[in-house]
């Protein structure tokens, strides 16, 4: 048995091996490959770019001489001496073409001028290329000259012409085109100037191959070059550049020492596999338990859990209506740790395992599904009264703090449960809806443990009691406006306030904003909000001189027609200046309705508001939009700062939007810093701004006003000096 599972092993090995090595050099002559590709379509790209260019600089020359009142009265005076002078020159003296010529409209050359000696105009604009000529510059433009050009054939070389028609400038009549002459200018591919092309694109053989003269072989073609009568003559061809190959010869040494000691590692791990096999075939079963067991607390882990919930004992009690589970979400966690660090936070879950397994009955079975998540698992006739009374033995237990490494921690928990009742119910179904129970709990922060009901499906609250509600609330002046400071991260200067609406309800308690702003939003009430939080920030406002207030905005107000102008009545008439505001934005606005976003907002930062894009890198995190629309601040999202610490992957995040702001002009504010070591590295990598419930919570204006009192003239937040704790306290008590 131990031979045949060594056998299999090394067979494994072996092919496992071959597979390695195979698929490591067709990679590598496969990717040589395609970079020498890549470089042959870029040289190609360059040299047809280089032609084009050639080409529109001897059309600009026909355009030059062709669109010159000089040169049409001197052909209709027949000013010889004229046209040596100023047309024979450019070909013998300066060079710049290899042939320039006039035609007389029936095509005959009045006056010719070849660059090499000995060669007349006659023999290079034969009456066959004249006649070419004279149906490529068929119906040409008069009054807008834009030269043709085509590629002729001598016999002996290859030429680029263009042809133009020599036409009057200030004429008030223009004359039919049948009676201009052409003019016609070439210029011929000598090796010489192929190679000067080439070189600039640091091709080093550029050059011409005639049609009849095509061997293929490795040359990069660009595509056919066609005569002015439609015949394929040729191609520009050149020796493509191969980097893939000098990539391949400097990594083939490297990769075949890598591949033989790989080889050499394989071979002997395959004659220590029999042991291995051994010792893991006895290991197996300890792995199968340490699989299914939480290592910290010693209770099933979510493995354990889940086929816990298999098994058929709990499926039987669940059909027939004998099961329950309870699930729990502590609150608490991140303060230890952030206080004692990770082992205290680990000492923590230990101490309140034991104390939440003290208090269940022996019948239940906890597990620890999360880091702060447990669950307890009851089944029997009695299974909801068991359950019932473990929930709120786990509520209640976690009254007393936890005293660890010398500091008291309150830790509190939201738990929520659910009985199966009924027939078709599955145990996984049963903690789904204790799940949704618990979350019930958390967002209501209710202190009791509440049993699941089939209303929870659709959310805490009905759309249409949060609607009802609200609209009684804003009638009735339910809603507040709650400010939260933004300081400055070198020196916690407070700077601004972001004014944030809050919602307490007679028949509901808190609401979250998370909850009644999107149903304000479908219905509309989203504006009626909007004014009663712009009208306090302004009203406020004037008590705070010297501070930027900053507001968030919803895509249905900036919907509005005429939101701009409004707001901006609305901020004169309590004497403030726009630049005293700043209006928080979403990803979403530019996503849903760009064309109209760019407008609003442009007229926005004319009037003179400051614009922020809020919640940056929680959805698209185009850099797009921060170039296309008139931002003036990023606000980098709690979700990176919560992490910053804790890994590298989180803390070069946040050095990448800091330097992202910085490389685009905008100032960054980084959101929800919850202690020092946050600040610390937001600090290092030059974050501008900072605000959280480490500086503040949000609190009413009253407590802003007394804060600012007390730091006086410099403003200044100091840490651990009992001024923030007193802003959160005040908070909290709101």
């Amino acid at each position: 048995m131990e031979k045949a599972i060594t056998g299999r092993i090394t067979l494994n090995l072996i092919a496992g091996i071959v597979i390695t090595v195979v698929t490591v050099v067709v990679a590598i002559v496969w990717m040589a490959e395609r970079q020498n590709d890549q470089a042959a379509q870029s040289t190609e790209t360059m040299v047809v770019g280089g032609v084009d260019a050639m080409t529109r600089r001897v059309q600009g020359l026909a355009n030059d001489y062709g669109w010159w009142q000089d040169a049409y009265d001197a052909y209709l005076g027949h000013d010889d001496e004229w046209m040596s002078t100023n047309i024979a020159s450019s070909v013998y003296e300066t060079e710049i073409a290899d042939i320039m010529a006039v035609l007389s409209p029936a095509g005959n050359i009045d006056y010719g001028f070849v660059l090499e000696e000995g060669v007349k105009a006659e023999e290079i604009l034969t009456p066959k290329v004249v006649e070419g000529i004279r149906a490529l510059a068929k119906d040409m433009p008069v009054e807008n000259l834009a030269a043709r050009s085509a590629f002729i054939d001598t016999g002996t070389s290859i030429m680029l012409i263009a042809v133009s028609r020599i036409a009057p400038v200030y004429d008030k009549e223009m004359p039919d085109s049948s009676v201009l002459p052409f003019f016609v200018v070439g210029v011929t591919l000598t090796e010489e100037r192929l190679v000067d092309l080439g070189k600039t694109f640091l091709i080093d053989d550029l050059r011409f191959e005639p049609a009849t003269a095509m061997d293929g072989g490795k040359l990069a073609l660009s595509p056919p070059v066609v005569d002015l009568f439609g015949n394929t003559i040729g191609h520009f061809a050149w020796t493509p550049p191969t980097p893939g190959y000098a990539v391949l010869e400097n990594v083939l040494l490297p990769i075949t020492v890598a591949l033989a000691i790989f080889c050499v590692v394989a071979f002997a791990t395959a004659f220590r596999a029999r042991k291995l096999a051994i010792a893991l075939t006895e290991r197996e079963k300890e792995a199968v338990i340490a699989a299914r067991t939480d290592r910290m607390t010693g209770l099933m882990n979510r493995t354990g859990f889940t086929e816990l919930l298999e098994s058929p004992q709990h499926q039987e009690a669940c059909s027939n209506g004998q099961f329950a589970v309870v699930y729990m979400d502590i609150n608490g966690f991140k303060a230890v740790n952030d206080s004692i660090g990770h082992h205290g936070g680990d000492d923590l879950v230990k101490a309140l395992t034991r104390r939440v397994a003290s208090v269940l009955p022996s019948e239940a079975i906890l597990a620890r599904i999360g880091g702060d998540e447990f669950a307890v698992v009851v089944s029997g006739p009695s299974a909801r009264d068991t359950a019932a009374g473990a929930a709120s033995g786990v509520v209640h237990c976690l009254d007393q703090p936890f005293t660890v490494h010398g500091f008291e921690f309150h830790v509190t928990c939201a738990v929520g449960f659910a009985v199966s009742v009924g027939t078709g119910l599955t145990p996984s179904e049963i903690v789904r809806r204790a799940d949704i129970a618990m979350y019930h709990a958390k967002n209501a922060a209710e202190r009791e443990a509440i049993v699941y009901h089939s209303t929870m499906e659709t959310g805490a609250l009905e759309k249409k009691q949060v609607e009802t509600a609200l609209r009684r609330a804003i009638e009735v002046g339910e809603l507040k406006v709650f400010y939260q400071p933004v300081v400055r991260a070198s020196d916690l200067t407070i700077v601004g306030l972001e004014a944030l609406v809050r919602w307490t309800s007679k028949e509901f308690g808190t609401v979250s904003p998370a909850l009644f702003i999107p149903v304000a939003e479908e219905t509309g009430l989203i504006h009626d909000v909007g004014r009663i939080v712009i009208d306090r920030a302004c009203r406020d406002m004037q008590n705070w001189p010297g501070l930027r207030m900053a507001i968030n905005i919803s895509p249905v107000q900036l919907r509005e027609p005429n939101f701009a102008d409004d707001l901006l009545a609305v901020v004169e008439r309590y004497g403030l200046g726009p630049d005293q505001f700043e209006l928080e934005l979403t990803e979403g606005i530019l996503v849903n309705n760009p064309t109209i976003a760019k407008r609003k907002l442009a007229h926005l930062k004319e009037a003179g508001f400051t614009l922020s894009l809020d919640d940056f890198g929680t959805g698209f995190s185009s850099i797009g939009y921060l170039r296309q629309f008139p931002f003036d601040v990023l606000k980098v999202d709690r979700s990176f700062v919560r992490d910053i610490g804790l890994n590298t992957t989180a803390n070069a995040l946040i050095q990448s939007l800091v330097s992202l702001g910085d490389a685009m002009n905008l100032s960054v504010i980084a959101e929800g810093i919850e202690n020092e070591d946050q600040l610390k590295l937001l600090r290092l990598v030059q974050c501008e701004y900072v605000q959280g419930f480490l500086i503040s919570r949000p609190v009413p204006a009253d407590d802003i006003s007394a804060l600012l009192v007390r730091l006086g003239e410099t403003r200044r937040v100091r840490l651990g000096s009992g001024v923030e704790e007193r802003a959160v306290a005040a908070g909290a008590s709101a």
